[in-house]
């Protein structure tokens, strides 16, 4: 997930996955106005998903009705997948690590 294909994605509602470069689905989302601000959040604070899955890719379909699409995606996961939700709709990031500021002297 690199700036550049991210800013080819269209600027209308519809469904994104995040998964790992092995294919690993770990967020479903949705976007009510534009897929290419929902995955620039993604891309710039990558703590709203978990530090360990690494390079991400993603995939995504303009749609009219953006809830309805992400309920039929995460509906289809969970039908293939016991019932669980993807890793990072399972449970809350870790919290970011302090920061420390210096003052100038």
């Amino acid at each position: 997930m690199v700036p550049a294909l991210v800013a080819d994605v269209p600027a209308s509602p519809g469904v994104y996955e995040l998964g790992t470069l092995v294919r690993t689905v770990v967020f479903i989302g949705s976007a009510q106005e534009s897929l290419s601000d929902a995955l620039t959040q993604h891309l710039n604070a990558p703590a709203t998903l978990h530090p360990h899955f690494g390079r991400l890719y993603f995939r995504t379909a303009a749609l009219e009705d953006p809830q309805h699409g992400q309920s039929a995606l995460l509906d289809a996961y969970r039908a293939t997948h016991a019932g669980s939700l993807p890793a990072a709709q399972t449970s809350a990031p870790p919290p970011p690590a302090p920061r420390r500021h210096l003052k100038a002297v």
